[in-house]
């Protein structure tokens, strides 16, 4: 025990008379027992000052342990909350590709009336809305024809023989692929210009 902690001891003085703990010597006033016990029991004031001590590391410890204990809850929360938004996000994308799916329905139909002679304004404002409807979830066409060939947003479904592109060049989309949040969702599907071979 250090000199400071002795005299703190010695200062404490609450009202009214009080035994030795360790020998039973009456006391009238608080404060003189701190003087006797510390002159007379050193060893017994030596031994509660390491229980007291070995108290508080054992309080601490316990405190750590609770407070790893928190840590691990909330990274179990945490990780519970990017599954759930993972699952509403895998639910919202498939919602997502059928309405691409009646989207580009919409498209051939258009296309379909307009090579008849049709009037297909009606038919522009509703793609026009359901364009507005996809742009506000990040759904963006991938870009094809005339691009290089790229295997993480092009799927090749077909070579054609061309010397006037260079090889790999996309000459044609197929079928019109999407991303969302900067991932695909759907690979367009592309014809990929080759070399000619002359024999």
């Amino acid at each position: 025990m250090t000199e400071d902690e002795k005299r703190d001891l010695s200062d404490w003085d609450p009202p009214g008379e009080t035994r030795c703990w360790v020998c039973k010597e009456k006391f009238l006033q608080h404060k003189l027992i701190a003087p006797h016990i510390i002159e007379k029991h050193p060893e017994e004031v030596n031994e509660a000052y390491v229980a007291s001590m070995d108290a508080l590391n054992e309080l601490k410890l316990g405190l750590e342990k609770e407070r790893e204990k928190s840590l691990r809850l909330q990274a179990d929360y945490q990780n519970l909350e990017k599954q759930t938004i993972g699952r509403i996000n895998t639910s919202g994308d498939k919602i997502i590709l059928d309405f691409l799916t009646v989207y580009e329905d919409f498209i051939r139909t258009k296309d379909a009336y307009e090579k008849e002679g049709g009037n297909v304004d009606n038919l522009n404002s509703i793609i026009k809305n359901m364009e507005s409807i996809l742009g506000n979830y990040n759904v963006k066409p991938i870009e094809a024809e005339g691009k290089k060939f790229d295997p993480k947003l092009h799927e090749v479904v077909q070579e054609i023989e061309d010397n006037d592109h260079e090889e790999g060049t996309i000459v044609k989309e197929i079928a019109k692929g999407y991303i969302i949040r900067d991932e695909v969702m759907k690979y367009s599907k592309v014809c990929v210009s080759k070399k000619i071979i002359k024999e």
